[in-house]
Protein backbone atom coordinates (compact mmCIF):
# COMPACT_ATOMS: atom_id res chain seq x y z
CA UNK A 1 0.00 0.00 0.00
CA UNK A 2 1.58 3.27 -0.78
CA UNK A 3 0.60 5.97 1.29
CA UNK A 4 1.09 10.08 -0.01
CA UNK A 5 2.65 11.43 2.46
CA UNK A 6 3.23 15.05 0.25
CA UNK A 7 4.35 18.18 1.66
CA UNK A 8 1.22 20.66 1.65
CA UNK A 9 3.03 22.93 0.05
CA UNK A 10 2.49 21.18 -3.03
CA UNK A 11 -0.31 19.23 -2.52
CA UNK A 12 -4.13 19.72 -2.08
CA UNK A 13 -5.65 17.30 0.28
CA UNK A 14 -7.96 15.26 -1.14
CA UNK A 15 -11.33 13.14 0.49
CA UNK A 16 -12.30 16.12 3.20
CA UNK A 17 -15.30 17.06 0.59
CA UNK A 18 -16.43 13.66 0.59
CA UNK A 19 -15.95 12.98 4.59
CA UNK A 20 -18.11 16.35 5.03
CA UNK A 21 -20.52 15.09 2.53
CA UNK A 22 -21.05 11.77 4.73
CA UNK A 23 -21.37 13.90 7.55
CA UNK A 24 -23.89 15.77 6.43
CA UNK A 25 -25.99 13.55 4.79
CA UNK A 26 -26.05 11.53 8.70
CA UNK A 27 -27.14 14.71 10.36
CA UNK A 28 -30.00 15.25 7.33
CA UNK A 29 -30.93 11.64 7.75
CA UNK A 30 -31.04 11.69 11.81
CA UNK A 31 -33.32 15.07 11.73
CA UNK A 32 -35.28 13.54 8.78
CA UNK A 33 -36.13 10.15 10.82
CA UNK A 34 -36.57 11.50 13.85
CA UNK A 35 -38.96 13.45 12.45
CA UNK A 36 -40.60 10.90 9.52
CA UNK A 37 -39.36 7.44 10.97
CA UNK A 38 -38.41 6.78 7.79
CA UNK A 39 -35.93 3.96 9.11
CA UNK A 40 -38.45 2.66 11.36
CA UNK A 41 -38.84 -0.64 9.22
CA UNK A 42 -35.44 -1.14 8.52
CA UNK A 43 -34.28 -0.42 12.11
CA UNK A 44 -36.89 -3.78 12.98
CA UNK A 45 -34.30 -6.01 11.43
CA UNK A 46 -32.03 -7.31 13.37
CA UNK A 47 -29.17 -7.56 11.13
CA UNK A 48 -29.82 -4.21 9.66
CA UNK A 49 -29.68 -2.62 12.86
CA UNK A 50 -25.78 -1.59 12.64
CA UNK A 51 -26.27 0.36 9.88
CA UNK A 52 -29.20 1.82 10.71
CA UNK A 53 -27.66 2.95 14.47
CA UNK A 54 -25.32 4.61 12.34
CA UNK A 55 -26.96 6.28 9.65
CA UNK A 56 -29.17 7.72 12.49
CA UNK A 57 -26.07 9.20 14.47
CA UNK A 58 -26.23 12.85 13.60
CA UNK A 59 -24.04 13.41 16.74
CA UNK A 60 -21.11 11.38 15.05
CA UNK A 61 -21.62 12.86 11.99
CA UNK A 62 -21.17 16.43 13.64
CA UNK A 63 -17.61 14.98 15.20
CA UNK A 64 -16.39 14.29 11.97
CA UNK A 65 -17.12 18.30 10.90
CA UNK A 66 -15.40 19.25 13.82
CA UNK A 67 -12.09 16.84 13.46
CA UNK A 68 -11.61 17.69 10.24
CA UNK A 69 -12.00 21.48 10.88
CA UNK A 70 -9.36 21.22 13.38
CA UNK A 71 -7.18 19.13 11.12
CA UNK A 72 -7.47 21.58 8.20
CA UNK A 73 -6.98 24.68 9.89
CA UNK A 74 -4.02 23.65 12.13
CA UNK A 75 -2.35 22.21 8.43
CA UNK A 76 -3.25 25.71 6.64
CA UNK A 77 -2.03 27.54 10.06
CA UNK A 78 0.99 25.21 9.78
CA UNK A 79 1.80 25.78 5.99
CA UNK A 80 1.45 30.21 6.52
CA UNK A 81 4.32 29.47 9.56
CA UNK A 82 6.90 27.38 7.18
CA UNK A 83 6.14 29.90 4.63
CA UNK A 84 6.31 33.24 6.38
CA UNK A 85 7.41 32.35 9.81
CA UNK A 86 4.37 33.72 11.28
CA UNK A 87 0.79 33.81 11.36
CA UNK A 88 -1.34 37.00 11.01
CA UNK A 89 -4.22 36.99 13.17
CA UNK A 90 -6.10 40.11 11.73
CA UNK A 91 -5.93 37.80 8.54
CA UNK A 92 -7.08 34.88 10.18
CA UNK A 93 -10.20 36.34 11.95
CA UNK A 94 -11.34 37.86 8.56
CA UNK A 95 -11.23 35.03 6.67
CA UNK A 96 -12.90 33.15 9.37
CA UNK A 97 -15.47 35.65 9.41
CA UNK A 98 -16.01 36.49 5.59
CA UNK A 99 -16.13 32.79 5.40
CA UNK A 100 -19.01 31.90 8.23
CA UNK A 101 -20.79 35.30 9.08
CA UNK A 102 -22.58 35.74 5.54
CA UNK A 103 -24.36 32.67 4.94
CA UNK A 104 -25.20 32.31 8.80
CA UNK A 105 -26.56 36.06 9.49
CA UNK A 106 -28.54 35.26 5.74
CA UNK A 107 -30.24 32.53 7.25
CA UNK A 108 -30.76 35.02 10.34
CA UNK A 109 -32.68 37.24 8.38
CA UNK A 110 -34.54 34.41 6.57
CA UNK A 111 -35.37 33.43 10.10
CA UNK A 112 -36.63 37.25 10.98
CA UNK A 113 -38.43 37.61 8.15
CA UNK A 114 -40.70 34.20 9.23
CA UNK A 115 -41.05 35.29 12.54
CA UNK A 116 -42.28 38.77 11.68
CA UNK A 117 -44.67 37.34 9.35
CA UNK A 118 -46.29 34.83 12.35
CA UNK A 119 -45.51 32.37 10.41
CA UNK A 120 -42.15 30.76 13.08
CA UNK A 121 -42.08 31.88 16.51
CA UNK A 122 -38.27 32.48 17.69
CA UNK A 123 -37.95 33.95 21.33
CA UNK A 124 -35.56 36.85 22.51
CA UNK A 125 -33.51 34.82 24.42
CA UNK A 126 -33.06 32.22 21.27
CA UNK A 127 -32.65 35.19 19.48
CA UNK A 128 -30.02 36.63 21.40
CA UNK A 129 -27.53 33.26 21.65
CA UNK A 130 -28.46 32.77 18.02
CA UNK A 131 -27.04 36.58 16.86
CA UNK A 132 -23.81 36.05 19.21
CA UNK A 133 -22.78 32.73 18.69
CA UNK A 134 -23.25 31.87 21.85
CA UNK A 135 -26.44 29.28 20.99
CA UNK A 136 -24.91 25.90 22.81
CA UNK A 137 -25.89 27.76 26.72
CA UNK A 138 -29.83 27.57 24.90
CA UNK A 139 -29.49 25.40 21.82
CA UNK A 140 -33.08 23.75 23.19
CA UNK A 141 -35.44 27.10 23.40
CA UNK A 142 -36.38 27.05 19.75
CA UNK A 143 -35.62 24.57 17.20
CA UNK A 144 -34.96 27.14 13.87
CA UNK A 145 -31.44 28.60 15.34
CA UNK A 146 -30.78 25.72 17.91
CA UNK A 147 -28.26 24.08 15.07
CA UNK A 148 -25.84 27.11 15.33
CA UNK A 149 -25.10 25.26 18.66
CA UNK A 150 -22.24 23.48 17.35
CA UNK A 151 -20.93 26.90 15.39
CA UNK A 152 -20.87 28.84 18.43
CA UNK A 153 -18.24 26.18 20.02
CA UNK A 154 -16.04 26.24 16.82
CA UNK A 155 -16.03 29.87 17.07
CA UNK A 156 -15.29 29.93 20.46
CA UNK A 157 -12.47 27.89 20.14
CA UNK A 158 -10.96 29.22 16.82
CA UNK A 159 -11.00 32.47 18.82
CA UNK A 160 -8.64 31.07 21.24
CA UNK A 161 -6.82 28.58 19.38
CA UNK A 162 -4.90 30.72 17.16
CA UNK A 163 -3.49 32.81 20.18
CA UNK A 164 -1.96 29.12 21.65
CA UNK A 165 -0.76 28.37 18.12
CA UNK A 166 1.49 31.55 17.94
CA UNK A 167 2.82 31.11 21.35
CA UNK A 168 4.91 28.71 19.90
CA UNK A 169 4.85 24.66 18.58
CA UNK A 170 5.05 23.23 22.73
CA UNK A 171 1.94 25.68 23.60
CA UNK A 172 0.05 24.72 20.61
CA UNK A 173 0.59 21.00 21.62
CA UNK A 174 0.08 20.77 25.03
CA UNK A 175 -2.84 22.86 24.87
CA UNK A 176 -4.30 20.45 21.91
CA UNK A 177 -3.64 17.44 24.07
CA UNK A 178 -5.17 19.47 27.62
CA UNK A 179 -8.28 19.91 25.86
CA UNK A 180 -8.38 16.21 24.20
CA UNK A 181 -8.08 15.20 28.13
CA UNK A 182 -10.36 17.52 29.55
CA UNK A 183 -13.80 16.43 28.22
CA UNK A 184 -13.34 11.95 29.22
CA UNK A 185 -12.12 14.40 33.03
CA UNK A 186 -15.52 16.39 33.22
CA UNK A 187 -17.61 13.30 31.94
CA UNK A 188 -16.03 11.13 34.33
CA UNK A 189 -16.24 14.51 37.11
CA UNK A 190 -20.56 14.14 36.09
CA UNK A 191 -20.50 10.70 36.37
CA UNK A 192 -19.74 10.79 39.95
CA UNK A 193 -21.58 14.09 40.97
CA UNK A 194 -24.33 14.92 38.23
CA UNK A 195 -24.72 18.52 37.81
CA UNK A 196 -27.69 19.37 35.75
CA UNK A 197 -27.18 22.65 34.23
CA UNK A 198 -27.75 23.61 30.77
CA UNK A 199 -24.42 25.04 29.30
CA UNK A 200 -22.81 21.84 30.74
CA UNK A 201 -24.40 19.02 28.17
CA UNK A 202 -23.40 17.25 25.49
CA UNK A 203 -24.05 19.88 23.20
CA UNK A 204 -21.66 22.64 24.84
CA UNK A 205 -18.34 23.19 24.36
CA UNK A 206 -16.92 21.78 27.49
CA UNK A 207 -17.75 18.70 26.26
CA UNK A 208 -17.38 18.43 22.56
CA UNK A 209 -14.16 20.69 22.12
CA UNK A 210 -11.85 17.22 21.99
CA UNK A 211 -12.95 16.64 19.03
CA UNK A 212 -11.59 19.83 17.36
CA UNK A 213 -8.42 19.45 19.44
CA UNK A 214 -7.84 15.99 18.49
CA UNK A 215 -8.43 17.12 14.66
CA UNK A 216 -5.31 19.98 15.43
CA UNK A 217 -3.63 17.30 16.44
CA UNK A 218 -3.51 14.92 13.85
CA UNK A 219 -2.23 17.90 12.08
CA UNK A 220 0.48 18.86 14.46
CA UNK A 221 1.89 14.65 14.25
CA UNK A 222 0.52 13.81 10.74
CA UNK A 223 4.55 12.18 10.06
CA UNK A 224 5.02 10.64 12.81
CA UNK A 225 1.04 9.43 12.79
CA UNK A 226 1.71 8.34 8.82
CA UNK A 227 5.12 6.82 9.61
CA UNK A 228 3.44 4.79 12.60
CA UNK A 229 0.05 3.74 10.97
CA UNK A 230 1.14 2.70 7.13
CA UNK A 231 2.22 -0.64 7.91
CA UNK A 232 -0.91 -1.46 8.63
CA UNK A 233 -2.97 0.96 7.55
CA UNK A 234 -5.77 -0.45 5.99
CA UNK A 235 -6.39 -2.84 8.71
CA UNK A 236 -6.67 -0.45 10.99
CA UNK A 237 -8.50 1.53 8.59
CA UNK A 238 -11.22 -1.33 8.44
CA UNK A 239 -11.00 -2.02 12.38
CA UNK A 240 -11.83 1.79 12.89
CA UNK A 241 -15.16 1.38 10.60
CA UNK A 242 -15.88 -1.91 12.97
CA UNK A 243 -15.14 0.25 15.77
CA UNK A 244 -17.44 2.57 15.04
CA UNK A 245 -20.56 0.56 14.24
CA UNK A 246 -19.71 -1.50 17.54
CA UNK A 247 -19.86 1.87 20.07
CA UNK A 248 -23.04 1.91 20.10
CA UNK A 249 -23.26 -1.16 22.00
CA UNK A 250 -20.81 -1.13 24.76
CA UNK A 251 -23.40 0.46 26.72
CA UNK A 252 -25.68 -2.55 26.70
CA UNK A 253 -23.01 -5.42 26.93
CA UNK A 254 -21.91 -3.72 29.99
CA UNK A 255 -25.36 -3.68 31.51
CA UNK A 256 -25.82 -7.56 30.15
CA UNK A 257 -22.41 -8.39 31.96
CA UNK A 258 -22.57 -6.56 34.85
CA UNK A 259 -18.90 -5.48 34.22
CA UNK A 260 -20.00 -1.88 35.95
CA UNK A 261 -17.39 -0.07 33.17
CA UNK A 262 -20.31 2.58 33.16
CA UNK A 263 -17.25 5.10 33.97
CA UNK A 264 -14.93 4.36 31.02
CA UNK A 265 -17.75 3.82 28.54
CA UNK A 266 -19.49 7.11 29.63
CA UNK A 267 -16.32 9.20 29.04
CA UNK A 268 -14.64 7.18 26.20
CA UNK A 269 -16.93 4.53 24.37
CA UNK A 270 -19.83 6.60 23.05
CA UNK A 271 -19.76 7.76 19.19
CA UNK A 272 -18.86 10.81 20.71
CA UNK A 273 -16.35 10.01 23.16
CA UNK A 274 -12.72 10.01 23.15
CA UNK A 275 -12.30 6.33 20.96
CA UNK A 276 -14.62 7.26 18.50
CA UNK A 277 -12.82 10.41 17.90
CA UNK A 278 -9.92 8.51 17.25
CA UNK A 279 -11.04 6.20 15.05
CA UNK A 280 -12.43 9.33 13.30
CA UNK A 281 -9.30 10.93 13.13
CA UNK A 282 -7.27 7.02 11.59
CA UNK A 283 -10.43 7.45 8.91
CA UNK A 284 -9.56 10.38 8.13
CA UNK A 285 -6.08 9.76 7.99
CA UNK A 286 -6.40 7.02 5.47
CA UNK A 287 -8.86 9.32 3.29
CA UNK A 288 -6.66 11.75 2.79
CA UNK A 289 -3.11 9.79 2.38
CA UNK A 290 -3.64 6.68 0.80
CA UNK A 291 -4.64 7.48 -3.06
CA UNK A 292 -6.02 3.75 -3.66
CA UNK A 293 -9.01 1.59 -3.52
CA UNK A 294 -12.80 2.32 -3.60
CA UNK A 295 -12.85 4.12 -0.62
CA UNK A 296 -10.62 6.60 -1.80
CA UNK A 297 -12.65 6.73 -5.31
CA UNK A 298 -15.78 7.21 -3.47
CA UNK A 299 -15.02 9.70 -1.59
CA UNK A 300 -13.64 11.70 -4.22
CA UNK A 301 -16.29 11.06 -6.45
CA UNK A 302 -17.92 14.12 -8.40
CA UNK A 303 -21.32 13.64 -6.51
CA UNK A 304 -19.82 13.09 -3.16
CA UNK A 305 -17.36 16.22 -3.49
CA UNK A 306 -20.56 18.69 -5.01
CA UNK A 307 -22.24 17.54 -1.40
CA UNK A 308 -19.56 18.28 0.64
CA UNK A 309 -18.63 21.73 -1.04
CA UNK A 310 -22.33 22.85 -0.55
CA UNK A 311 -22.32 21.12 3.04
CA UNK A 312 -22.08 24.26 5.39
CA UNK A 313 -24.80 25.39 3.17
CA UNK A 314 -26.98 22.54 3.74
CA UNK A 315 -26.27 22.35 7.47
CA UNK A 316 -28.12 25.99 7.38
CA UNK A 317 -30.76 25.53 5.87
CA UNK A 318 -32.09 21.79 6.80
CA UNK A 319 -33.36 23.17 9.71
CA UNK A 320 -35.62 25.31 8.46
CA UNK A 321 -37.24 22.65 5.77
CA UNK A 322 -36.66 19.65 8.16
CA UNK A 323 -38.83 21.13 10.92
CA UNK A 324 -41.64 18.07 11.23
CA UNK A 325 -44.70 19.03 12.94
CA UNK A 326 -43.29 22.21 13.54
CA UNK A 327 -44.43 23.77 10.39
CA UNK A 328 -46.92 21.60 8.63
CA UNK A 329 -46.55 23.21 5.39
CA UNK A 330 -46.15 21.24 1.58
CA UNK A 331 -41.75 22.80 1.87
CA UNK A 332 -41.40 21.18 4.87
CA UNK A 333 -43.13 17.75 4.51
CA UNK A 334 -41.22 14.46 3.33
CA UNK A 335 -39.83 13.93 0.96
CA UNK A 336 -39.76 17.37 -1.31
CA UNK A 337 -38.05 19.29 2.08
CA UNK A 338 -35.23 17.46 1.07
CA UNK A 339 -35.33 19.18 -2.21
CA UNK A 340 -35.91 22.33 -1.41
CA UNK A 341 -32.91 21.75 1.33
CA UNK A 342 -30.84 21.38 -1.45
CA UNK A 343 -31.96 24.53 -3.67
CA UNK A 344 -31.70 26.91 -0.35
CA UNK A 345 -28.28 25.28 -0.01
CA UNK A 346 -27.48 26.29 -4.06
CA UNK A 347 -28.61 30.03 -3.89
CA UNK A 348 -27.00 30.22 -0.23
CA UNK A 349 -23.45 28.97 -1.75
CA UNK A 350 -23.56 30.86 -5.00
CA UNK A 351 -25.42 34.08 -4.35
CA UNK A 352 -24.01 34.71 -0.81
CA UNK A 353 -21.07 32.33 0.03
CA UNK A 354 -19.28 32.76 -3.07
CA UNK A 355 -18.88 36.39 -3.78
CA UNK A 356 -17.84 36.74 -0.04
CA UNK A 357 -15.07 33.92 -0.65
CA UNK A 358 -13.72 36.05 -3.44
CA UNK A 359 -13.07 38.73 -1.20
CA UNK A 360 -11.82 36.53 1.59
CA UNK A 361 -8.77 35.54 -1.01
CA UNK A 362 -7.44 38.89 -0.78
CA UNK A 363 -6.71 38.23 3.04
CA UNK A 364 -4.69 35.41 2.83
CA UNK A 365 -0.93 36.24 3.59
CA UNK A 366 1.02 34.22 1.18
CA UNK A 367 -1.77 33.54 -1.29
CA UNK A 368 0.93 32.34 -4.13
CA UNK A 369 2.47 30.11 -1.75
CA UNK A 370 -0.15 28.17 -0.36
CA UNK A 371 -0.69 24.51 -1.34
CA UNK A 372 -2.14 23.92 -4.50
CA UNK A 373 -5.80 24.01 -4.74
CA UNK A 374 -5.41 25.09 -0.41
CA UNK A 375 -7.84 28.09 -1.38
CA UNK A 376 -10.60 25.59 -2.84
CA UNK A 377 -10.42 23.63 0.08
CA UNK A 378 -10.39 27.18 2.49
CA UNK A 379 -13.65 27.35 0.82
CA UNK A 380 -15.04 24.32 1.31
CA UNK A 381 -13.67 24.52 5.06
CA UNK A 382 -16.63 25.19 7.28
CA UNK A 383 -16.01 26.61 10.38
CA UNK A 384 -17.34 22.54 9.22
CA UNK A 385 -19.91 22.38 11.51
CA UNK A 386 -23.57 20.34 10.53
CA UNK A 387 -25.80 20.00 13.60
CA UNK A 388 -27.49 17.75 15.59
CA UNK A 389 -30.39 18.98 17.77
Amino acid sequence: MTVTNSSPDKFKYPSLNGLRAISILLVILYHSDHKYHILEQAFQNKLLQPFVNILRDGQLGVNVFFVISGFLITSLLLTEERKTQTVSLKYFYIRRTLRIFPAYYFYLLVLLVLHLSNIIYINNHAWWTAITYTKYFNWNLDWFTGHAWSLSIEEHFYLLYPLLFISGDKVRKTAAISFVLIVPAIKVFMYYHPVHLQWINDLTIFKRIDAIAIGCLIALYKDKLLSLLSNNFKLLFYASCLGIFLLPYLPGINQKLNLHLGFIILPFGSTIGTIANILICIILLYSVFVHQGWWFRLLNSKVLNYIGLLSYSIYLWQQLFISGKLLNYWVTSFPQNLIFVFGAALFSYYCIERPFLKLKDKFQKTKGDLPTGTLAAMRADMGTSASHH
